[in-house]
């Protein structure tokens, strides 16, 4: 129902200045004094998901004509296309494309290259560009146009022939045979039809990819007719040079760069909205001027660093080219000024991290300012992102504030409130207690996100929309002083900012760094301190022993006095090309003034261009419960009126202390008669209290006090949050939105840590209406178990003891349940190459090194797998190389999973076979990735069904699996005894585990309230026994490897050119149990790929003659794999004379065969190939090759069967069998299993083979 409007007026006007606020930061007013200093002459380089030209706003600059966004750049490689393969078109204008399509050349493509017709040809996976949402879109799109009817109809249709079936068969159970194959080729008709349904989501496109030179550079063509029609392609030229961007549909537009003469095509696109929206908040420019941007004649260069194949996630690689690509620019005459990115991450140390080091170059060395958002993460304390906490104080970050005006335009609030930070901005200090938070700025705006969308504009928030506005300040800063002809450098700006910002009273002062940004303050500061010494000087403040940025006290109850040591030191901007007599000259007479009188330091400092060190006294006993704060700001005492130079900021926290000999309970304090405390919107109760020793978790109670007011419902942020030893702020937190009225009790069980500071932060959400008051109490528990590592379990040392404890008397049932199964994959090929001489070089001269790791992981059924590297650090910006991305592929060399750091968690669905994995480390030091040479990858199965672990409160009990321990009231003391049993063997059988699993992991739960399972659990490592070595010739059962190699071009006796094929060993094909194929140096290594750690057995011992002649064998076997085809069918033919029936040597020489130029294609797609546009003499004789080699391929295939044919009443029998109870029944799957896939190796491709002669037949 609309609301009433007693006055009976609306309103004309909209507050449309409040979708894109600039009033709040005096923007509006600065542009109004000076329309000139609206950005122009000036480079905004954006660092996000992408930027798109067309967005409405982002096309031109204020003269309608010049181009906005100069440079468009991917710098994640996701876009990457590889073009080194050169063709020439035949006589007919047709050239073959890589997905082999005949792609005819256009008239304009002929005419206009200028590399004497040569073409590079390539072919890309637009999957990957597209965001999640375009995805969606163009695979609802097709599947509605092309898929849906069909498949409805084909599915009908034989649900209509089962309905039919079933009428004239009233007696389904007493079919004859013929009838019962039939009605199981109807359901699996259906039953396939139904899974094409749920798996379509999955079908990606591909397209060719051209490239060719023109008297204008490169010019590219993507085919996206899918018909090789090219005249009707993509065609686009370097963005550089021509600023084109095309659709590839309705949906997504991409843009072209090209790299390494001609080697790579960079296909850019973007991987969300997220950039274009931040863009238009620094730099948009409209028609109508109150959306505009806060600089709308700046010009934006789009730096991509979210890969669209991890969900738009940064990357190392990316970040690095990033900056590179800044760099470059700077050195070409392209000015970076301002970089903005509303991008990162914490990270448990900021102290270190290549990445940030390189960030810090671009500012002291380049001269560019760099505005990063603070992050989403508040209210409690110590939650700024990386960046800004980075090593050096080197960026500028931003928080989020909403003002009256921003309510109302954009959140159609129906009250305006006090304008304030947001609830979940983050909150200073960093870690080390350093600033990040430098000033705060508005954080939402309504305004242009890109076509894909289907939206002109769309409502964001956060830290990421305050970071453009305060770049977008920045430009049109240095905008004016470009004009004026006033030198600045990162540093004044940032001094200036800080100074002049805003300071509000009534905000949480961890929030909003120095104030609200102020711009014409700013301006009038960098104005009348112009020719300030220190204008080209940073101050590098290092406190302790860890050179932190600050000085931060949150170890425990503080009761005496501390000092530490503090040094400063002057830093000229490019400190290396600075002329040594500015050096000498430097000098400067500081007066320091502490904030507070808990901390005291020297009142004067005289310094020069050297470090110079200060002692810090800081003096908490004085100090009530609670976080207090104090600066100690150096000022010149020439001209104070400049402002601070530098601070250093010191933050000290006092915790309450629980007496557990009386209560395990906290009661916040409060002045009213009934406890409680009074919440306005946005209103934060901050308690720090010492967790006492033996909790381990707590349950926070709230109810609200107003009478008479039960519909009222306060929504409220609850943060609980604990700094751990060099772990970052997200390790132990909890975040709640929960809602809070008077009739019930609200609660809240949460993980914490006994002897550690906890923060409780409570915030009433910003834009919750009214007056709350409420009451809230925390009470701890704990149960725990006193063992040195508890939760880690070898199963060869037997039974496991846990001694259990309580903070006080709880309820115990302990539950232990594994349900992922691990398996070490090392890498089996490992090579240093130096990157891209273009690309990849940091200026100037530092070549980056690439170490790219290969694995390969064996998926015996379809299953759940995650994979991670455990050796690298998971957070991005403190680790040491700047990439760790992988990317797995299947055997038919299409990729199905990748991901980076973070990727432990993430499980992608597998289907049953081999996959490579290959792993980049990146780095500028070859010496620091030769010693990861043999990093290894864990892959966790995700097991279908837990495995439950058996707890015994007796040692005998355990020992004989009788009454099982269940649960008991725990109290602090006696401790409580209870022994985990290992896993027997037919649980571990039963589980099905994969081939070499080395661990299984789980969850450990003590408590039997189910609200504390649910946050009270520890991760449970339980380790496997070795699996027992196999005589034989001395080769242990475990890990199963590839190899590639290379075989050299040759003619053979079968007429097959092999051009450097790639060849993999698969002796898990061998029949012969205990067989193994083992291989040095770059050759394969493998052995019972598919064997559980239980199959493994031994054979009896072989006289040395028998070693000798295996031996003999399995080198011959590799090196068939290995030689090019005429030699390899020589060392087949011995095999095959004194080992009549080993089936391995068949297959081996089989791959060698299909290893060369043919390749093995389903059937449709070789007849396509058969059937193809080309001249007709050689393809000829490129076919009667092909036959040649399909009929040696085929024949080879059908020794394999021969000499099997003897296996095919025994596995049948096998197979027949309800259930196997021999003991030995986990050895005999093995073998038959290993039987069964070789056989279904042979005959499933045969029928590929069949259809292939008979094609080619016709074709000559």
């Amino acid at each position: 129902m609309a609301s009433s409007n007693s006055s009976g007026i609306i309103e004309a006007t909209f507050p449309s200045g409040a979708l894109v606020p600039k009033a709040e930061t005096g923007v509006l007013n600065f542009l109004q004094k000076y329309p000139d200093y609206d950005g122009r002459d000036t480079v905004i380089a954006i660092f996000d998901s992408g930027v798109d030209p067309r967005a409405s706003g982002l096309e031109t600059l204020c003269d309608g004509k010049s181009v906005k966004v100069i440079e468009r750049f991917d710098c994640t490689s996701c876009g990457d296309v590889d073009m080194s393969k050169k063709v020439k078109a035949n006589d007919k204008g047709f050239i073959t494309g890589c997905s082999g399509r005949q792609l005819k050349l256009s008239p304009q493509m002929t005419a206009s290259n200028t590399a004497n017709g040569e073409y590079r040809i390539g072919m890309k996976n637009f999957h990957d560009l597209c965001p999640f949402k375009v995805r969606e879109n163009i695979t609802n799109f097709y599947k509605t146009k092309d898929w849906d009817g069909p498949n409805k109809l084909a599915t009908a249709a034989i649900a209509r022939k089962i309905s039919e079936f079933e009428a004239q068969n009233s007696d389904l159970t007493k079919l004859s045979w013929d009838k019962k194959l039939i009605k199981e080729d109807l359901d699996n008709t259906l039953e396939m039809l139904n899974n094409y349904e749920k798996i379509y989501k999955d079908i990606r496109t591909t397209y060719d990819c051209i490239l060719y030179q023109t008297a204008n550079g490169w010019q590219a063509v993507v085919d996206t007719t899918e018909k090789g029609d090219l005249e009707n392609a993509l065609h686009l030229g370097e963005y550089t040079k021509t600023h084109e961007i095309k659709n590839v549909d309705d949906f997504f537009s991409i843009s072209i760069n090209v790299h390494d003469n001609g080697d790579v095509l960079e296909i850019v696109g973007m991987c969300s909205s997220h950039g274009t929206h931040v863009a238009s908040i620094a730099s948009g420019n409209h028609a109508s001027k109150d959306v505009d941007g806060v600089a709308p004649n700046a010009r934006i260069v789009s730096i991509t660093i979210g890969d669209g194949r991890l969900g738009s996630m940064e990357t190392g690689t990316a970040l690095v080219r990033g900056m590179m690509k800044v760099m470059e620019l700077c050195r070409s005459g392209t000015k970076i000024d301002v970089i903005n990115m509303s991008y990162g991450e914490h990270a448990h140390w900021s102290n270190a991290g290549r990445i940030g080091e390189l960030m810090s170059e671009v500012v002291n060395k380049y001269g560019v300012v760099w505005v990063a958002s603070a992050g989403n993460h508040g209210p409690a304390l110590c939650t700024v992102g990386t960046p800004p906490d980075i090593s050096q104080p080197s960026c500028i970050g931003v928080g989020a504030y909403v003002s009256p005006q921003m309510m109302e335009a954009e959140y159609v609030m129906r009250e305006k409130l006090p304008g304030n930070v947001y609830t979940w901005t983050s909150r200073d200090p960093c870690i080390d207690g350093g600033q990040g938070v430098t000033v705060c700025a508005p954080g939402g705006a309504i305004t242009s996100v890109p076509q894909f969308t289907m939206s002109k504009s769309q409502l964001m928030n956060g830290t990421s929309m305050a970071a453009p506005h305060v770049a977008g300040a920045i430009s049109i800063l240095i905008s004016g002083l470009k004009q004026k002809g006033i030198k600045y450098s990162p540093y004044s700006i940032k001094r200036a900012i800080t100074n002049t910002a805003t300071k509000l009273g009534y905000v949480d002062p961890f929030a909003q760094g120095s104030g609200l940004l102020n711009v014409e303050k700013s301006f009038e500061h960098l104005t009348q301190h112009a020719g300030a010494s220190e204008n080209m000087l940073r101050f590098a403040v290092r406190c302790g022993a860890q050179a932190a940025k600050g000085i931060h006290l949150r170890q425990g109850v503080l009761k005496k006095p501390i000092e530490q040591d503090v040094s400063i030191e002057p830093v000229f901007f490019n400190d290396q090309e600075t002329e040594p007599h500015q050096k000498f000259n430097f000098n400067m007479r500081l007066n320091l003034i502490s904030s507070q009188p808990f901390v005291q330091c020297g009142a004067y400092l005289d310094l020069s261009y050297s470090s110079r060190s200060l002692t810090v006294k800081i003096d908490p006993t004085g100090l009530p419960p609670g976080v207090h704060t104090a600066n100690i700001s150096a000022y010149d005492s020439n001209c104070v009126q400049k402002g601070v130079l530098f601070e250093i900021p010191v933050t000290v926290v006092q915790p309450h202390v629980i007496d557990c000999n009386e209560s395990v309970t906290f009661e916040c304090t409060s002045t009213k008669n009934d406890g409680s405390i009074e919440f306005q919107p946005n209103t934060i109760q901050r308690d720090f209290i010492m967790v006492p020793r033996g909790a381990t978790w707590a349950v926070l109670r709230m109810r609200s006090t107003d009478k008479n007011r039960e519909n009222l419902i306060g929504k409220f942020f609850v943060h609980t949050m604990q700094i751990l030893p060099r772990l970052s702020c997200r390790v132990l937190e909890t975040m709640k939105i929960l809602p809070v009225n008077s009739e019930n009790e609200t609660t809240l069980h949460f993980l914490c840590q006994e002897d550690n500071i906890l923060e409780l932060c409570i915030a009433k959400y910003w834009s919750n209406y009214g007056t709350t008051h409420i009451k809230y109490s925390l009470e701890f528990h704990g149960i725990k178990a006193n063992n040195t590592n508890p939760y880690i379990m070898p199963a060869a040392r037997g039974i496991h003891k846990l001694d259990f404890v309580a903070l006080k008397s709880e309820d115990l049932q302990p539950q232990i349940q594994l349900k992922t199964a691990a398996v070490v994959l090392r890498p089996t090929e490992a090579k240093i190459t130096p990157l891209s001489a273009l690309r990849d070089v940091i200026p100037e001269g530092r070549q980056i090194y690439q170490n790219m790791l290969t694995f390969v992981l064996q998926v015996a059924k379809a299953q759940e797998v995650a994979v991670y590297a455990p050796l690298f650090n998971s957070l991005l910006y403190e680790a040491e190389f700047e990439s760790q991305l992988w990317m797995m592929f299947d055997a038919n060399k299409a990729m199905v999973a990748c991901g980076d750091a973070h990727s432990h968690k993430v499980y992608t669905k597998l289907e049953k076979g081999e996959y490579t994995i290959k792993l980049q480390l990146r780095h500028e030091k070859r010496d620091l990735l030769e010693k990861v040479y043999e990093a290894n990858m864990v892959a966790l199965f995700k097991l279908s069904n837990a495995i439950n672990m058996d707890l015994y409160d007796h040692y005998n009990n355990c020992l004989t699996g009788r009454r099982k321990f269940t649960n008991c009231v725990l109290k602090d003391t006696p401790a409580k005894v209870l022994y985990v049993a290992p896993l027997p063997q037919e649980k571990l059988t039963k589980a099905n585990l994969p081939a070499n699993t080395a661990w299984l992991a789980g969850t450990a739960t003590l408590a039997k309230d189910e609200a504390v399972r649910r946050v009270d659990s520890y991760d449970f490592t339980y380790y496997l026994n070795p699996p027992e070595k196999k005589n034989g010739n001395g080769n242990a059962g475990g890990n199963a490897g590839s190899g590639n190699n290379t075989a050299n071009a040759s003619k053979s006796k079968t007429n097959i050119t092999v051009p450097n094929a790639s060849v993999n060993t698969l002796s898990s094909l061998n029949t012969d149990v205990g067989d193994t194929v083992t291989a040095s140096g770059d050759g394969a290594a493998a052995s019972g790929a598919n064997a559980s750690p239980a199959a493994s057995t031994s054979s009896p011992k072989k006289m040395t003659t028998d070693e000798y002649a295996e031996g003999l064998r399995d080198f011959q076997c590799m090196m068939i794999s290995k030689c090019e085809v005429g030699k390899a069918e020589d060392i087949y033919d011995e095999v095959i004379a004194a080992h009549p029936k080993y089936s391995l040597a068949h297959v081996l020489f089989m791959q060698n065969i299909e290893s060369t130029e043919y390749k093995p294609l389903l059937p449709h797609a070789f007849v396509k190939m058969v059937n193809s546009n080309v001249d007709e003499d050689a393809h000829k004789e490129e076919m009667l090759r092909i036959r040649t080699a399909l009929e040696r391929v085929s024949q080879l295939g059908g020794y394999v069967i021969n000499d099997m044919k003897s296996e095919y009443d025994e596995l049948l029998a096998y197979y027949g069998l309800k259930s196997d109870t021999r003991p030995d029944a986990s050895k005999i799957k093995t073998n038959m299993d290993k039987k069964k896939r070789l056989i279904c190796w042979r005959l499933c491709p045969g029928g590929v083979w069949q259809k292939s002669r008979s094609a080619l037949s016709m074709a000559i």
